[in-house]
């Protein structure tokens, strides 16, 4: 009977020690000291960040992170990269360097910025990075170990922030920045997926007002019209005076978003479709579903729900707003079709 107490303690002391050599604690490794390591050295030595370090090395970015210019590096996971289809580091072999290297510098701001330095409740304060494009950072302050601070990055969340390291900051988010160079128009026109997407709102009027301005747009991606056996060819054979306004005005906002924002604070984007006032429509993070969806309403009738895309197709910023993949049409023809006058 002693025997079998010792041989069951053994084996719970060895399970003990494997599970304490396989736990992930707020995704780092080796925690190390602070104190001593720059910000470089802290990345190369986190197994959850060694597709991040890839890219630095791969991009020679690596040596502006470890040397004494101050900076605060904002680190994407593995799995943020993974969500990208980027899984080892000679996938990157595959990217445009110069693309690379772009996307990397997005991630990088030469100087120093504490959680402390950003303002409570804002949705829309900017940093300027690497890349000399602005970084937006939204920020709420916790009050209590149930409602935690919080922050996001270009809609990115920061799982960990403000390890503080010889020659600056580094700070864990849970997905890469999706920049693209140039307006909403050459980001819709520069993907096949959304060319029916483009064919509609050129033929509805919504096209020539994105060149400029500032907006969130909800497109839909081929899929979603070919669920409704929709083609470009039959968008192009469509009389827009038979359409209410919703059935392409309804994905179109006047104002730029980041879709996790609206978790952040808790508000939802109200705005009106111009020209018809009978169709309500709200965006905002659903409890149900913990996730981000439109609702749309017409006077008198009941309100319909509609879940966007997850968070590897969201959150596309562009220099003049946000692009959002949705894979379902708000509105089928005939719900959007004006009704017959006479007969």
């Amino acid at each position: 009977m002693q025997l079998n107490r010792i041989n069951k303690y053994l084996i719970f002391l060895i399970s003990l020690i494997l599970l304490q050599a396989c736990r992930h604690d707020d995704f780092l490794v080796y925690e190390g000291n602070t104190e001593t390591r720059n910000v470089g050295d802290y990345i190369g030595n986190n197994f959850d960040l060694s597709l991040f370090y890839a890219a630095l090395v791969k991009t020679d970015v690596l040596k502006e992170i470890t040397s004494n210019q101050k900076v605060t590096v904002f680190a994407p996971t593995n799995a943020a990269f993974n969500a990208l289809g980027i899984y080892r580091a000679s996938d990157f072999d595959k990217v445009d360097q110069d693309s690379l290297k772009r996307m990397v510098y997005f991630h990088i701001m030469t100087r120093v910025l504490a959680s402390d330095d950003i303002p409570v409740k804002t949705l829309d304060t900017k940093y300027q990075n690497l890349a000399g494009k602005n970084l937006i950072i939204s920020k709420h302050a916790g009050t209590n170990a149930w409602d935690k601070t919080r922050v996001f990055v270009n809609g990115s969340e920061s799982n960990r922030f403000d390890i503080t390291l010889t020659n600056g900051i580094l700070n864990i988010v849970n997905a890469c920045f999706k920049y693209q160079e140039g307006n909403i128009q050459d980001f819709l026109s520069g993907r096949r997926e959304y060319s029916t997407f483009v064919t509609a709102l050129k033929k509805f009027g919504y096209w020539e007002s994105l060149a400029n301005g500032s907006w969130t747009v909800l497109a839909p991606d081929n899929k979603a019209f070919e669920k409704e056996g929709i083609s470009s060819d039959s968008i192009s054979r469509m009389v827009p005076e038979k359409f209410y306004n919703r059935f392409m005005g309804v994905y179109i906002f006047e104002t730029s978003i980041f879709l996790t924002d609206l978790e952040l604070s808790k508000q939802s984007l109200n705005a009106e479709i111009k020209g018809d006032p009978m169709m309500s429509r709200t965006l905002n993070y659903n409890v149900d579903i913990r996730w981000n969806a439109i609702s749309t309403q017409e006077v008198d009738q009941y309100a319909k729900t509609t879940p966007l895309s997850k968070h590897n197709r969201v959150n596309y910023l562009t220099d003049n707003g946000t692009v959002h993949n949705i894979e379902k049409l708000l509105f089928r023809p005939n719900e959007a079709s004006l009704p017959s006058i006479g007969k």
